[in-house]
């Protein structure tokens, strides 16, 4: 069965129960099957009701709590519900070139910024190798798997910033020191130690998902763990320390969304034809497909012909990026792909 699933912001679910339904049903009748609801922000804000003292909880205009509600209704037509937490982001960004600003929780650790090449901070992101950062973050998704009936948990952002290089703070570049004699800031030449720094931050994001895939377990079974990756193996690897394929072969993800979103066609399809050829016949993977995104604005006509290649080339399904720009004719479009 080829799935179609989507992204949702906290904007769509509206205030009520009567809106959360129009919504769910709309997309039932349609033959979605997944939900990929935001439920951490990329400034560290929260859109359920947790018990963390540290975590600012925003929709406030529910008298309930929203994803409690959501969970809910979506199980009431039959759609799987896996909130989707930004991770390691933790503020706002202003515009390329201008500083970002902290959100709550990292305005109070400071310390735990990633810092650039040049020894500035980067403000929104937290730094993956330190202890208490990867506590924070792996605490939140916790609470949501031991709390509520959700069918997964999706990890977005799962990844070191695009914007700058990093990290390169004392702790980062005194442990990868200890770790092979250099500090990565003299790091000049394309040789062997900038393949082991890159490696260094790879693991270093392969190790929080292992840890969190095991404590999971530990906690909820039966919800599966996926991500939203970027679609540009292996330079997100490289760039981004993002080693997707390495997360399915280590057996730490139940399936990937490639962020595949191309105005292209052809370069769409060839994204997907890779996709597969990274990860295997075996691993399940729902491309992920730009209705309206930052990189790709699709008609009704090119979102079928997208997603028509995605399954041609071998994907399971797509995740439609993102619910708010789904019309009725996408989702009339999308209805043939049950042929």
């Amino acid at each position: 069965m080829f799935v179609k699933s989507v992204w949702m912001h906290p904007s769509d679910l509206g205030t009520s129960d009567g809106q959360l339904d129009s919504v769910f049903s709309r997309l039932a009748k349609h033959g979605f099957s997944k939900i990929f609801l935001f439920v951490k922000m990329d400034d560290g804000t929260v859109t359920f009701r947790t018990k963390n003292p540290d975590v600012q909880f925003t929709m406030t205009d529910w008298s309930g709590d929203p994803l409690e509600k959501a969970v809910e209704v979506a199980h009431n037509y039959n759609i799987e519900m896996h909130p989707t937490f930004v991770v390691f982001c933790e503020g706002i960004w202003k515009d390329w070139g201008v500083p970002s600003q902290p959100g709550a929780w990292l305005s109070k650790n400071l310390q735990l910024v990633q810092y650039d090449k040049k020894g500035e901070p980067i403000l929104r992101w937290a730094d993956p190798a330190k202890r208490e950062v990867r506590k924070h973050e792996s605490e939140i998704m916790i609470e949501v798997a031991s709390n509520y009936d959700i069918d997964g948990i999706q990890l977005d952002y799962i990844r070191y910033p695009e914007d700058a290089e990093g990290c390169f703070c004392d702790h980062c570049r005194m442990t990868f020191k200890g770790l092979f004699g250099v500090d990565p800031r003299e790091i000049a030449q394309l040789d062997e130690n900038m393949s082991k720094w890159i490696q260094w931050r790879a693991e270093n994001i392969t190790g929080f998902v292992r840890d969190l895939r095991r404590d999971m377990k530990k906690t909820n079974p039966k919800a599966e763990l996926s991500a939203a990756v970027f679609k540009d193996y292996p330079r997100c690897l490289m760039h981004l320390g993002q080693d997707w394929p390495k997360w399915v072969e280590e057996g730490i993800v139940d399936f990937l969304c490639p962020m595949t979103y191309e105005y292209d066609l052809r370069v769409a399809r060839y994204h997907a034809r890779n996709h597969r050829a990274a990860v295997g016949k075996n691993a399940l993977l729902y491309e992920g497909l730009g209705k309206a995104s930052s990189q790709s604005k699709l008609s009704p006509r090119e979102v079928l012909a997208q997603a028509t290649a995605f399954r041609e080339e071998g994907a399971n399904g797509i995740t439609v990026f993102s619910h708010g720009s789904l019309t009725d004719d996408d989702l009339g479009g999308l209805d043939k792909l049950e042929g």
